[in-house]
Parts: C-alpha cells; sequence; structure tokens
C-alpha cells in the first residue's frame, strides 16, 4: 500500500505559535484577486518558508512596512496546513499549502513594557 503525501501531518510541536512574516504579496489566480499570502519562516523546520493565503481584502501588515522593520510577527486564525507533492518523470516536487480564516499583527509593546518603568519609579 502506498501512502499519498496529502496524507500526512505536521506533528503540533514542529508548528510555531507565532510566525515571522518575511514578503507580504497579493494571492491571485487566473487574474482574480482573491486576499494575500504571507511568506512567512519556520525556526522549528530549519528555517524552511511557508506562504499562508488569507482571503481578505487588506493585509494585516504592508511591503513598505516590512521593509522598514525588517520582519513582523503574526498568529493566524484557523491556520490549516497541508503538505503536496508533485512528480514529473524523475523529479519530486514537495512543500506545504497553507490557509487561514484571519491574520493578527503582533506588536512589540506586547512585551515591552517602558511605562511599567515609569510608574515604579514615582512610588
Amino acid at each position: 500500500m502506498s501512502i499519498k503525501i496529502s496524507d500526512l501531518t505536521l506533528p503540533k510541536e514542529k508548528l510555531e505559535k507565532e510566525y515571522q512574516v518575511v514578503n507580504v504579496s497579493r494571492w491571485q489566480k487566473d487574474g482574480e484577486i482573491l486576499g494575500w499570502s504571507y511568506e512567512c519562516v519556520l525556526p522549528k523546520l530549519r528555517f524552511e518558508k511557508m506562504s499562508v493565503k488569507i482571503g481578505s481584502a487588506e493585509p494585516v501588515v504592508t511591503v513598505d512596512e516590512l521593509d522598514k522593520n525588517g520582519i513582523a510577527t503574526v498568529t493566524f486564525n484557523n491556520l490549516v496546513i497541508k503538505p503536496w507533492g508533485r512528480a514529473n518523470g524523475q523529479f519530486v516536487s514537495y512543500g506545504l499549502s497553507a490557509t487561514a480564516d484571519s491574520a493578527v499583527l503582533l506588536t512589540k509593546q506586547q512585551t515591552d513594557t517602558p511605562s511599567n518603568h515609569s510608574k515604579d519609579s514615582r512610588n
């Protein structure tokens, strides 16, 4: 019995909770704009890249913002990741396909708390 690549699943511990977006582009098929594609790096998978496609009118982060800041960190709601494979003679191509309902941009203010330091100095 042969195994289809579509039957494979990634272990949950190999998946990220927060994703580092390095590029954003329009997601389109046959000339129709479907949403946005977020190219992410996966540190737990040897920094492989994966594109997550989301059907939305506007991106949560723009290319200009990425150029200015280098990367952006996001979380994805209802992320579905599936492996795919394609054979062309002796050559086999494989990768990950990912879609999500939405993306949430995480800000650095969640980890940095300079306002707390100023409150402490007043007490």
